[in-house]
Order: structure tokens, then C-alpha cells, then sequence
């Protein structure tokens, strides 16, 4: 039998080793651990946002305690609870009338971290 040196060439290796296969795997696990912290506040931030936004057009006369009412009304609809009514401020620029509510939420992570994100609403009449 004759080998040639087709015979004594290995085909290169394929694939993920263990160690690339473990630390593909924690780092997929914290961005998951992220996404599953943080996803629950941004949809509590549209409903928040869009709450704003129905009361600010749903209001026949926008004045704070109009708009403050209807917000209340949104809100305890749709079971949000980081801000309240009594967040909301008005200014006007012109003759556009601004509500803009601010807050922080505070995630805790693991042991002593934590993830703090900001957010912001506004809507305009």
C-alpha cells in the first residue's frame, strides 16, 4: 500500500472548542439577562408615552388638572405605576402646549449591581 500526500494531510479542525463554546455562552446569557431586566421597563415607558399622548388629545380643554385626569384614567387602565399624574408638567413654547414626564427605574442585576435606565414622555397640543 502506497500513501500519497493526500493520505498525510489532516483536514483542519471545525467547529467552536470548549472554551470558545463556554464564553459564546456567558455572553449570550448576560445579554439575555439584560434584555429580560429591561424589556418590562421600555414597554412600561410606551404605555407611559402613549398615555401622554391619548390625554394630551383626548382633553377637550388642556389645562394641568384636565390633562392629570385623563393620564390618571390612561394609567390605572394599563397598570403603570412608575410615574403618577402628579409627575406631569406643562409648559407652553408659542402656542404649543408641552407635557413632559421624567423618571428613573432602578434594575437590580445580581449581588450589588444594578441598572439604572432614564426616561422621558412628552406629547404636545
Amino acid at each position: 500500500m502506497r500513501t500519497t500526500r493526500n493520505d498525510l494531510i489532516r483536514p483542519a479542525p471545525r467547529g467552536i472548542s470548549l472554551i470558545g463554546f463556554l464564553f459564546v455562552t456567558v455572553v449570550v446569557l448576560i445579554v439575555a439577562l439584560l434584555a429580560f431586566r429591561t424589556i418590562p421597563a421600555y414597554i412600561e415607558w410606551y404605555t407611559i408615552q402613549r398615555a401622554l399622548t391619548e390625554a394630551m388629545a383626548d382633553t377637550n380643554d388642556p389645562t394641568l388638572n384636565n390633562i392629570r385626569k385623563a393620564m390618571d384614567r390612561k394609567l390605572s387602565a394599563d397598570y403603570a405605576d412608575a410615574v403618577t399624574p402628579k409627575d406631569i408638567e406643562i409648559r407652553r413654547d408659542g402656542n404649543t402646549l408641552i407635557a413632559y414626564v421624567a423618571w428613573e427605574k432602578r434594575l437590580p442585576l445580581v449581588h450589588n449591581a444594578s441598572l439604572l435606565l432614564e426616561f422621558e414622555a412628552s406629547a404636545s397640543r
